[in-house]
């Protein structure tokens, strides 16, 4: 295991580097871990956003010209 006084300086330095909205999610994470529920961690990528959408569902392209009767 990693030596605590290591992991606390190296926190601290990462958190020195963090703008309000990143130091908001990173006190969610830390009062939810303090509380010990499991923490949920938020997907705020657009890509990630994007490539959920329905306007991205590779299966409907995917399978677009394929019977019906292929498929089952």
């Amino acid at each position: 295991m990693a030596n605590p006084i290591n992991i606390r300086k190296e926190l601290e330095r990462i958190i020195e580097q963090l703008n309000d909205e990143q130091l908001s999610v990173l006190l969610d994470l830390a009062i939810s871990l303090q509380s010990g529920k499991k923490p949920v961690y938020p997907i705020e990528s657009h890509a990630y956003q994007d490539w959920l959408s329905a306007e991205n569902d590779i299966y409907d392209e995917l399978f677009a010209e394929v019977p019906y009767s292929a498929v089952i």
